[in-house]
């Protein structure tokens, strides 16, 4: 090559820098992570370094057969398996992107045949040329970098993907846990109406006795049959209700609706102690999908990087090495060896808006990925302090039902004994019974409610997920 064409490709090289130095400033990087502004109790260290987000599942979730459902929801969930599909579209999708920085070569063959007239005669001639070899179509060269833009934005989309699948994972081991604690709260709730239904059955046998000896009034028997209605009324709902839980817990781990066997009880899970005092304000930058969201925003700037670098010009190859011949038969003849290089420069003039309107659909997803980073940390700092202050005040109130339980279990033992000996009327009978019965399922849903709000605060700070996975995952 000639010293001229050589100091002609380089002032062409240096044009194009300049154009690229004219097309404008670089677009500023994602935005860095929102610092959430959490109670001052919360930033204390929690005691002893213990936090409940830093336990696995299976150190919160104690049981076997809690264990077992959980194990099955992460072998059979079906939303966790379309997430995990959705990691390997990404993946994917990013080897797409990541395929275009090199050259595509291909092994062609072809035979051409022309006939028409000479450019030196009026004469039809006849032409014919076969190739064989290796060629490369039309190759962009990444000069200005924006198909390295376009990787890193699909690098960024398989994080997020990988992160929103931890999301899901983690989502789905306190919908298990939160659904057998509501079957083991409606199987608590279910036997404590069925033994006030034989309580109160035993109650009218009773009373019509005394109605049959004269002792009482067709009052007190009416009023003992409605007392058994409401009871047996109240097994039937909960009935209905424990069927719907079982299959809703059937489809979420992954089988069909129907019944599950189980041997726990209610009774037999211990409310866990006493939260940290404190827990750091950094436990939400843990939350799967606040880091699903953070990906999501620097996958949004590399777009709007890409998009600005479409307005350069762009550098193409197109290439071709090989055999040529002009008869098939002499092709594999010595000196048949031929090659064509074809760079070429493309720069964008007139596209109708086209490069202005990409550009601005990018910027516009990227102030959407922002908005949204922005709201899931307010989720995420709103869903810690509800499932905190439920699972404190839910404590409260089951240690308050605790003593009503008590003190109705009392009276109702002394207003029988007065009703027997005929000083209290079998009205006051009926409302202890009332009131004893209702305090006893309060007492149940409140502790089915306190254990799932611990349920939720482990979920809502992203308990049993480091986040050290997923950058190990996803790079």
């Amino acid at each position: 090559m000639s010293a001229r064409r050589v100091r002609a490709g380089v002032s062409a090289l240096t044009a194009l820098a300049l154009l690229a130095a004219c097309a404008g400033p670089s677009p500023a990087p994602p935005p860095p992570a929102l610092a959430p502004a959490l109670p001052a109790a919360w930033n204390a260290p929690a005691s002893g370094g213990d936090s409940l987000a830093g336990r696995p599942w299976g150190d919160l979730f104690r049981g076997a057969e809690l264990e077992a459902l959980i194990d099955e929801a992460l072998r059979g969930n079906r939303d966790l398996r379309v997430a995990v599909e959705r990691v390997e579209l990404a993946r994917a999708q990013y080897g797409l992107a990541r395929a275009a920085l090199v050259p595509t070569i291909a092994a062609d063959a072809s035979l051409t045949e022309q006939r028409g007239p000479s450019p030196l005669s009026a004469d039809n001639v006849r032409s014919r040329t076969a190739t064989a070899g290796l060629a490369m179509p039309s190759w962009e060269i990444d000069l200005w970098g924006r198909i390295r833009s376009l990787t890193e934005a699909a690098q960024y989309n398989v994080e997020a993907a990988d992160a929103q699948r931890y999301a899901v994972q983690v989502s789905l081991v306190a919908q298990v846990a939160q659904a057998y604690v509501n079957l083991l709260s409606i199987d608590e709730q279910l036997r404590i109406s069925r033994e006030t239904a034989q309580t109160r059955r035993d109650s009218l046998r009773l009373v019509s006795l005394r109605f049959q000896a004269g002792v009482v009034s067709k009052v007190d028997v009416t009023q003992a049959e409605s007392s058994l209605a409401t009871a047996e009324q109240t097994s039937a709902e909960l009935e209905r209700q424990r069927v719907v839980a079982e299959n809703g817990l059937a489809v979420l781990i992954g089988r069909n609706p129907g019944p599950l066997a189980r041997a726990s009880r209610l009774r037999e899970f211990a409310l866990p102690p006493a939260l940290p005092a404190g827990l750091p304000s950094d436990l939400l930058r843990r939350r799967p999908d606040i880091q699903a969201a953070e990906r999501s925003v620097a996958a949004s700037a590399a777009d709007v990087d890409a998009a600005r670098k479409a307005f350069l010009p762009s550098v193409s190859l197109t290439g071709f090495l090989g055999l040529v011949s002009p008869q098939l038969s002499q092709l594999l003849d010595p000196g048949r060896i031929g090659y064509s290089v074809a760079p070429a420069i493309t720069l964008p003039l007139l596209t109708g808006g086209r490069l202005d309107a990409n550009l601005a659909a990018a910027q516009s997803r990227q102030r959407i990925a922002i908005e949204e980073y922005g709201r899931s940390v307010q989720v995420a700092l709103r869903e810690v302090e509800d499932a905190l202050t439920g699972y404190q005040r839910l404590t409260e109130q089951r240690a308050a039902v605790e003593r009503i339980v008590a003190a109705n279990a009392e009276r109702l033992r002394l207003v029988q004994l007065r009703y027997l000996n005929g000083i209290s009327s079998y009205f006051e009978v009926l409302d202890s019974q009332r009131a004893l019965f209702e305090a006893q399922l309060s007492l149940t849903q409140l502790t089915a409610g306190a254990y799932g709000s611990t349920v939720q605060l482990y979920r809502a700070l992203g308990g049993g997920w480091d986040p050290s996975v997923l950058r190990a995952d996803a790079r």
